[in-house]
This record gives C-alpha cells, structure tokens and sequence, in this order.
C-alpha cells in the first residue's frame, strides 16, 4: 500500500513549506497614500446676461434704473458658488466707476486660476499587470480672482478664499512599461465630487481623472510614486429668477478641467512573516522548519543580489580603508 500523502515528483529532502491563505489574500490588496498640487482652470461664459460691473461686485442684472443721483438695481450675486437675489443702488457721480456690461457688445465671461491641494488615499486589488480599486480624495481649492475676457474694468472675487472638497472614485488601471526598478502605469478615476457648504443650489455632474503613476520599486512591497493627472469635472449653479425685464440666463455652467501632480507611496502586505529569531542573519527569504519567513523589512529588497546591501567590501571602509591608503 503506497504511504498516503506520498507525492512521487518532491524530493524526500524538501520541506512542505506552510504559508498563510489569509497573508495570500491580503498580498493582493495594495494600500496608496499620496499629496500634491494641482490647478484648476475656470472660465465662465453668462451667456445672454447683462452684469453691473463696479468695485465692490459683479451683478447679474433683472433690472437698472437711474434715479436722481442713484443707479437702482436687482439681480443674482456669487454667481460662482451660491447665487443669492439682491436689490441695491449706488451713488453716481463724476468719480463713480461702473459699467453695464451688455452681451451685445461681446462676451460676459471671466477666466482664471485655482489652486488645490489633494491628499489621497485609495485601496487597489492587484491583478497580474492590472489593477482596480477605490478611493478619496480631499481637496483644499483655492480661488482668487476671475479676470474679465473682453469687455469690464473689475475681476469678479468669489466670496470664499478657500474651500473643501470630498471626492468618492473608482480606478481602473494598468502596467504599460517597467525599466530597471521603474514601473510606468496608466489609470482612470471616476467618481463624484462633494461639495461643502460654500456652494449652495447646483447640479453636480461626475469627475474623470487620467494619470500616469510612475512608480519607484523599494520593495515588492514598498514603493514611491508620482501621479500626473487630467481631471474634468464641472458643476452647474441655479440662478434665482428676480422680478425684472431683463432676460438672462436661469443657470451657468462651470467647467473645472485640473492638472495635478501627486507624489505618495504604495504599500503591500507581506505574504510571509518576518523571521522571529533574532540571531538569523539570513537577508533572504528562507524556511525554518517548514514554515517560510523573510529576513528583510518590508521596505528592503526581500530577496537581495550578492552585494546589492554592501556594495562597497568591509575592507575599503572607515578605519580600515584609511590603514589600506597608508594611515592618511
């Protein structure tokens, strides 16, 4: 009767190495934890509106009027985030400088830069030379001023200096290229964008990112990495409709296409333990019993070249290269 168990094709020397299905499972899973820089560019066309350009803000206008030594007027401010109706004048003299800016005489639309600061944290199942996952991002957006593009003297100031972003994606990506310890991936996002407080009455729509993490190997568990990215995304504000006879438009649209670049580290976990004798010196994985242990951090190459940890011999260093050069 053969010895059950008995496997013709493994040497009797070999050990049955034991490794942990759950570690085998996790292995697959990588964590990513990144911060960056990215800009964000406006510009906005109000279509067939008429603005109120002086000093203090820019109105979208329902009504004007000129009373006496008073310009009287109604209509939409904070247009960018959180439109509100307002009714007011201001005194007009030979020193006032305003305008009424009308579509007929070209276009009503203003142009600038944001700036964002993303810190990302993001899940990834790892999938031969593919990978999909999960993620958030949250987004510190800057704005200062919107510049006119043809016609206005003043820049429209938005009436937050910064504000908050929650960003929810899914991400799908891919190896394309990998170079001596350099590996090139491709990889989309898409998800939604949260916004806070500071924007009141909009319609939000989903965000698209591109990048292209080109990742440092350390480890086959440790990396660093850069994102370049192109992200669109765009949010519509619901204009108040006030009382007035002058037509303009009942929502803007504000597109809001970023660059970004983001520099993080991606972690895995070991799919083997770290050796817990102490006095092993072993740089390599290796078995003890029959159970397999790696003899490196998690962030060391876990299977070292000859000489790739000590590249220089003991013999040329310190003390002991100074007596090899004569004592100098």
């Amino acid at each position: 009767m053969a010895q059950q168990g008995f496997n013709p094709y493994k040497g009797y020397w070999e050990p049955e190495i034991k490794r942990s299905p759950f570690r085998a499972i996790l292995n697959k899973f990588s964590l990513n934890v990144s911060g960056g820089y990215g800009a964000t560019f406006y510009k906005h066309d109000l279509g067939n509106s008429a603005v109120l350009d002086n000093e203090n803000q820019l109105v979208i206008l329902s009504a004007y009027g000129l009373s006496g030594d008073s310009l009287n007027y109604s209509g939409v401010v904070n247009w960018l985030n959180n439109p509100q109706e307002v009714n007011g004048s201001i005194f007009v003299d030979s020193t006032t400088n305003y305008a009424i800016l009308s579509p007929d005489s070209g276009a009503v639309a203003y142009n600038g830069i944001g700036s964002s600061i993303p810190i990302t944290v993001s899940i990834h199942l790892d999938l031969d030379r593919f990978r999909v996952g999960a993620g958030i991002t949250y987004e510190l957006h800057g704005i200062k001023r919107l510049k006119p593009v043809e016609q206005g003297a003043f820049d429209y100031r938005s009436n937050f200096s910064t504000t908050r972003y929650l960003k929810y994606f899914a991400t799908f990506g891919g190896m394309i290229y990998n170079w001596k310890g350099w590996v090139y991936h491709a990889d989309l996002q898409i998800g939604a964008t949260n916004y806070n407080s500071d924007y009141g009455n909009i319609a939000k729509g989903m965000f698209f990112n591109i990048g292209v993490p080109i990742e440092y190997r350390l480890s086959e568990y440790f990396f660093f990495f850069a994102r370049p990215s192109f992200e669109y995304k765009r949010y519509t504000v619901n204009l108040p409709q006030v009382q007035g006879d002058l037509p303009y438009a009942t929502s803007v649209s504000h597109p809001q296409p970023a660059l970004f670049v983001n520099f993080g580290i991606r972690l895995k976990f070991p799919e083997v333990p770290r050796c817990p004798i102490k006095s092993c010196k072993t740089q390599m994985k290796h078995v003890h019993g029959n159970h397999e242990y790696r003899g490196q951090p998690f962030y060391k190459e876990q299977n070292p070249k000859i000489g790739e940890l000590y590249p220089e011999f003991y013999r040329r260093k310190g003390k002991n290269k100074r007596q090899l050069d004569g004592g100098q």
